[in-house]
């Protein structure tokens, strides 16, 4: 009865030790995770801020320069250039940009793993206003900051 009973707490302590071992290495994850958002996002914002001085100087290769190659892989290169020359045209030239927000995640699953940051800026342009969400993505392995998604979002376009 008694080595019924060292058996059985022997299994309990295992047990909770495996227990203690998981919500150790789940904490530690969450602190990993949560730690450095605020540089991510000082890093992301780098990047987007990056393109609209690039833009409001009229310099679409520096502009292009901080998009990630991912981002030409469903439209070209020439034909970006083009539709900032139709924002161009009907927003007008950029006058300037404030930070609204962000949000953040980590994904985990390649090919695209790594941390993606979407930021919300507040544009005002010569005849309008847009508001402007970049996501800025950069992959666990190596590589900086990159555009992999912008989205623009105006009155201007459908007045003009």
């Amino acid at each position: 009865k008694e080595v019924e009973r060292e058996l059985w707490t022997g299994m309990l302590v295992r047990w909770l030790l495996s227990r203690v071992r998981i919500a150790c290495g789940l904490l530690a994850l969450a602190l990993l995770l949560g730690c450095g958002s605020a540089d991510r996002e000082a890093r992301a914002r780098q990047v987007a801020e990056a393109y609209f001085q690039a833009v409001k100087e009229k310099d679409l290769e520096r502009a292009a320069s901080v998009y990630a190659t991912r981002f030409f892989v469903t439209r070209s290169l020439t034909g970006w250039k083009r539709d900032l020359g139709l924002i161009d045209e009907r927003l007008g030239a950029l006058h300037s940009y404030t930070f609204r927000s962000s949000r953040w995640r980590t994904d985990f699953i390649p090919p695209d793993s790594g941390s993606y940051v979407t930021l919300i800026y507040d544009v005002a342009y010569a005849r309008h206003r847009a508001v402007e969400t970049l996501t800025v993505y950069k992959p666990f392995a190596r590589g900086e900051f990159r555009i992999v998604d912008h989205q623009i979002s105006s009155e201007g376009f459908l007045k003009e």
